[in-house]
């Protein structure tokens, strides 16, 4: 497939304070897009604009920047490292030709570096690694070096080498060092020699060929190089650099390395036109703004497009375009843009035109907590329902629940630290003040076994809906699948559609008032009618029947469950178990590694919610803890809780009937 070689469209990875929004800024500097260096220190970088970023040091937002190198346009989104706003990270990735995985030199590998490192590996993103702060007291390349190897992968090419005197690192470009050499045997200097014997080994496990020149001393540096480019560029090695963003060491040889590693995207101007929405935002002049990257084919101002994902057709308004850091409005856009069009209304990872080259979508992000949100002032609960709509247009995942008469607005997060974010992009954004209450855990449900679940809804009239449905458990981590084996003649295809696009939200209150999970359910049988079937009367008799099965045979109660590493002082470690033990967790032998302790295993996030502030009290602030989602387990009716369903309860069928026909 031909590529576009003078586009890429890149992302920035890492744990928190790594030093992405520092590299971000030196690569638009060192490339000329910006006259004067960003500072996160003093609140003057480009990618973190809101107030609350600027003030507490931290991305909260996936922030897109342009940049120009050596002819080659870079669109790089700058993303949080902070696992609460995982799900900024996520809907980024989706879109990337490549990203940079930004790690320290100092702290090594971390939990969130593992888990998008991960993410990029399953999708097969092409990815650089950079190994920043190189400068600072503690770092350790070599240490680092063996961490990610033992960590995340063999597949590391480190393309420079490293050297220490008096505690400072300089860094060598290995191949620079090689000009000259014509055939690896030639190469003297036990350092370089022994670095590019590494390099070819990892190379050689992905292609037997090239063994065989190597195995016959016939392999020469630049087909060293080819293959170290291919390879990358597939997805299945990962090139290694150093640097110090805050000094500006090692900037070049990273732009070098995004065009020599991270391949453009597809050209597919000719084609159908697709792309997929992976963010949403909003503009006091433009309104609600939808991130393209655009997959094939092009649009143009004025176009009227499909909204594959809901079965609509959307007008494009204006066509918009990052170019030198600012939003400037084009006349049309091709495959590989990046772009941003008013007037369309779709939500994030919606799909536009064809689906053919839609990109497999990552998972990243979870909620796990659940609480209630209240203005301040009574006179303000309408403006913070509308201020939350739109922040949930922008994040999905806030999955924020209105009920109107007990004036309670309840929202899912993933962590405490987004809670604090959240009140005050509140006030910065929307002016309204507002407070939280604890937070709880959200816990799932799942059927006990397989049933059918029938509904016929054909009185009063006019309506018309007949389903019978197969509800089967599927095994941990499913979600939700759809399928349907009856004919059009039988049920329109547009009914079947208003069935699919509607069971996602049918299953979020199953029999506990928990969202429905690991389930699929397959429409058998079923009848429309010509003149009293009318739109929405198969979801209604959907969600009557699913529940009527659920009823039946049952659900089971799951709870989420984290992965959790702990490095405390040894003499703590006992304790450490215990309470591991108490909050009912399980956990590896504890690794001794001189005076630390490292014990890493599985919680509950019911009994853990509180253990980091209970960690940091008993180390002294001596302890690190990081966790990471580990997915939902069974959990027994007297250690989980239920939850009081919102709305009317379909299996009060009377009065559900009402409801969809707001009679009550």
């Amino acid at each position: 497939m031909k590529l576009k070689n003078t586009i890429r469209n890149i992302g920035i990875v890492a744990h928190v304070d790594a030093g992405k929004t520092t590299l971000t800024e030196q690569l638009l500097y060192y490339s000329g897009s910006s006259k004067v260096l960003g500072s996160v220190d003093k609140g003057t970088t480009y990618t973190d604009t809101m107030a609350v970023e600027k003030q507490r040091g931290i991305s909260v937002k996936a922030s897109e920047v342009d940049l120009t190198w050596k002819d080659t346009s870079i669109y790089l989104i700058d993303t949080p490292g902070h696992v609460d706003f995982s799900a900024e990270v996520e809907r980024s990735i989706a879109v990337l030709d490549g990203a940079i995985i930004v790690l320290s030199s100092v702290e090594g590998v971390q939990p969130q570096t593992d888990i998008y490192f991960k993410t990029l590996h399953q999708l097969k993103k092409p990815a650089l690694f950079f190994m920043n702060k190189i400068d600072r007291i503690g770092a350790s390349p070599e240490k680092v070096l063996a961490h990610m190897r033992n960590q995340l992968t063999n597949n590391l090419i480190p393309l420079q080498v490293v050297t220490e005197k008096d505690n400072v690192f300089t860094v060598e470009n290995l191949f620079e060092h090689l000009q000259g050499h014509k055939l690896m045997h030639e190469i003297e200097g036990q350092t370089h020699k022994e670095l590019l014997e590494e390099i070819v080994s990892v190379l050689c496990e992905n292609n037997e060929e090239l063994l065989e020149v190597y195995l016959e001393d016939l392999l020469t540096i630049e087909t060293i190089k080819e293959h170290i480019q291919l390879q990358a560029m597939d997805g299945q090695v990962y090139p290694l650099l150093y640097g110090a963003a805050i000094k500006g060491v090692g900037i070049t040889e990273l732009l070098d390395g995004i065009l020599t590693y991270i391949p453009g995207p597809a050209n597919l101007d000719d084609h159908d036109f697709s792309a997929l929405v992976y963010k949403i935002s909003h503009d006091k002049t433009s309104g609600k703004l939808a991130h393209l990257k655009i997959m094939s084919g092009k649009i143009e101002n004025k176009d009227e497009i499909i909204n594959y994902s809901k079965n609509s057709k959307e007008k494009v308004n204006v066509i918009k375009k990052i170019i030198n850091q600012k939003i400037v409005d084009v006349e049309s856009a091709v495959s590989g843009n990046l772009v941003i069009v008013s007037g369309l209304n779709c939500g994030v990872y919606d799909v536009l035109g064809d689906k053919t080259y839609i990109p497999k979508l990552p998972q990243l992000a979870t909620p796990v907590l659940t609480l209630k949100v209240f203005a301040k002032k009574d006179t303000d609960y309408i403006a913070l329902v509308e201020a939350l709509t739109i922040l949930q247009e922008e994040d999905p995942l806030l999955n924020m629940v209105w009920i109107r008469e007990k004036k309670e607005i309840h929202i899912q997060i993933m962590g405490k630290i987004q809670l604090e974010i959240l009140e005050s992009i509140l006030m910065e954004r929307f002016g309204v003040e507002a407070f939280f209450d604890a937070p709880s855990v959200l816990y799932k449900e799942t059927p006990r076994a397989t049933v059918h679940g029938v509904e016929e809804y054909t009185m009063p009239k006019p309506c018309w809906a007949i389903v019978d449905f197969l509800i089967e458990p599927l095994p941990k981590g499913s979600g939700i699948v759809f399928e349907s084996i009856v004919r059009s003649d039988k049920i329109k295809i547009q009914y079947q559609r208003e069935i699919e696009h509607n069971l996602e939200s049918i299953l979020q209150q199953g029999l506990y008032g928990w969202s429905v999970t690991d389930i699929k359910i397959t429409l058998v049988d079923g009848e429309d009618h010509v003149v009293h079937s009318r739109s929405g009367d198969f979801t209604a008799a959907t969600a009557m029947a699913i529940m009527k099965g659920l009823k039946e045979i049952g659900t089971n109660l799951l709870e989420p469950m984290i992965n959790f590493r702990i490095t405390v002082p040894e003499e703590l470690c006992g304790k450490v178990i215990n309470d591991v033990i108490q909050m009912r967790g399980t956990f590896e032998g504890p690794e001794i590694h001189g005076d630390t302790a490292l014990i890493t295993g599985t919680l509950p996030v019911a009994t853990s919610i509180e253990y980091p502030v209970t960690l940091s009290i008993l180390s002294s602030g001596k302890a690190l803890f990081s966790t990471e989602f580990a997915g939902y387990e069974p959990c027994s009716f007297e250690l989980g809780a239920e939850r009081e369903r919102v709305g009317v309860n379909p299996l009060d069928r009377a009065k559900y009937i009402l409801f969809v026909r707001s009679a009550l």
